[in-house]
């Protein structure tokens, strides 16, 4: 699976135009063959700062979504970014779901690997 991780920075007079086009946008495109999420989100310490994160199926499915026309109708709005956009296209390894989480907070390992430390209450004897 391939991950795709879009970040820009909109200016400010164009954020609304550019979210509401990704927005249209991520519905077809998560119907697509192949995709498997397209989201939309907003960064909650920069109201400027926009993410359009994906993941594909496949090399193959990806870049026919590169290629396609609902793509390239969001490349004007990538090149208006404040920055330079960031994009980061990983090959994922699915280690699991809520099962993983659960068994690593449950872990006897846990302990060892933890940096801070709680203090446990001493009962006083009476």
């Amino acid at each position: 699976m391939l991950q795709v991780v879009l970040r820009v920075v909109a200016p400010p007079d164009k954020r609304n135009e550019i979210l509401q086009v990704l927005a249209c946008l991520s519905g077809p495109t998560e119907v697509a063959k192949g995709c498997r999420l397209c989201r939309v989100l907003c960064d909650a310490s920069d109201d400027d700062v926009i993410t359009y994160w994906m993941q594909w199926e496949s090399r193959e499915d990806l870049e026919t979504h590169l290629r396609s026309q609902r793509f390239q109708k969001i490349l004007p709005y990538i090149e208006l970014s404040l920055e330079p956009p960031e994009v980061d296209v990983s090959n994922l390894h699915s280690v699991g779901g809520i099962e993983f989480v659960v068994s690593a907070i449950h872990s006897p390992h846990v302990e060892e690997h933890r940096e801070i430390s709680i203090p446990m209450r001493k009962e006083h004897e009476g």
